[in-house]
C-alpha cells in the first residue's frame, strides 16, 4: 500500500502464517493519510532498524514528499539511513535539524541532573520547557506550507528518550501535542521514535496523541514491525522489515 509511503500491506504474520482480512486496516489508514496523523516508534533493537522503519515512514524517493528529520540522538554515520534510498541530507526535499551535539554537551557539563518530575498540575495545560522549547521553533517552521497536500509533510524525530530524559515526561507531552496539531495542520505525518519500550506511565501519556504505534523488533536476526491503528483498533501480525 502506498497510502503512507512503504508501509505493509496488511496483517500477514510470518511468524505464525496467520492472514486477516486487509480491507478494514487499508481503508483507516486511508483516512489517516487524509487527515494526518503521528505515529509512534518503539522496540528494543539497535538504531539501525530504527533507521530502515524511518526510510519507509518518509516515503519512497520517486514521490513527492517534505521531509524533516530532526536527531537528538544518534549516531552521525547513520543519519542517511533514516532516509530513502537516493535521499541525502542534503536532498531539497529534506531539513535536517541535528541537536545531537547540543545534547550531548549538555549531557557531558552535567553528567548527574537532577530528575524532573513527571506530572505537575494539569497535563493538558502543562508547557514545554527547556529542550522542547528550543526544539518546537524550528519544527513548526519546517513544516509549515501554504499550499499542503495529504501526506507530502512527513516529520520524523530520532529520539523523544533524550527530550523526556531532560524535560520529563509532562513536558515532553506538550511537545508532541504541539508539534501533532501542526502536523495535523498541513495533512501531514509525523513519527517520533523512542529506544526501548516504554513503560506503562510513558504509554499512557502519549498514547491520545498518537494515531498509529508501530513496534519493532529482532527475531532470530530478523528485524520485523507490527502496526496498530488506535483509534479504529485494527493491528497487523508482525510483518519482515
Amino acid at each position: 500500500m502506498d497510502a503512507m509511503g512503504d508501509v505493509p500491506r496488511g496483517p500477514t504474520t510470518p511468524s505464525s502464517g496467520v492472514d486477516q482480512d486487509l480491507d478494514p486496516f487499508a481503508t483507516a489508514l486511508m483516512r489517516l493519510k487524509r487527515r494526518g496523523c503521528c505515529v509512534l516508534v518503539t522496540g528494543q533493537v539497535d538504531e539501525q532498524v530504527r533507521a530502515a522503519q524511518s526510510r519507509r515512514l518518509f516515503g519512497q524517493s520517486d514521490e513527492s514528499r517534505r521531509r524533516v528529520l530532526v536527531l537528538t540522538e544518534g549516531t552521525p554515520s547513520l543519519t542517511a539511513q533514516y532516509l530513502p534510498d537516493d535521499i541525502t541530507p542534503a536532498h531539497s526535499s529534506v531539513t535536517k535539524l541535528d541537536y545531537t551535539n547540543e545534547i550531548r554537551d549538555a549531557a557531558t557539563a552535567d553528567p548527574s541532573p537532577q530528575p524532573r518530575p513527571t506530572a505537575t498540575g494539569s497535563e493538558e495545560s502543562a508547557p514545554m520547557t527547556d529542550l522542547g522549547t528550543s526544539l518546537y521553533d524550528p519544527i513548526a517552521d519546517a513544516v509549515r506550507t501554504d499550499s499542503p497536500s495529504p501526506g507530502e509533510l512527513r516529520l520524523g524525530i530520532a529520539t523523544l528518550g533524550a527530550l523526556i530524559d531532560t524535560d520529563g515526561l509532562t513536558a515532553s507531552r506538550a511537545f508532541v501535542r504541539a508539534v501533532r496539531g501542526d502536523v495535523l495542520a498541513v495533512h501531514g505525518m509525523g513519527h517520533f521514535h523512542f529506544p526501548g519500550e516504554p513503560d506503562t506511565e510513558t504509554f499512557a501519556a502519549l498514547r491520545p496523541l498518537i494515531d498509529i504505534h508501530i513496534e519493532l523488533r529482532n527475531l532470530n536476526g530478523v528485524p520485523e514491525h507490527r502496526w496498530h491503528l488506535l483509534e479504529a483498533g485494527h493491528s497487523t501480525g508482525w510483518i519482515r522489515l
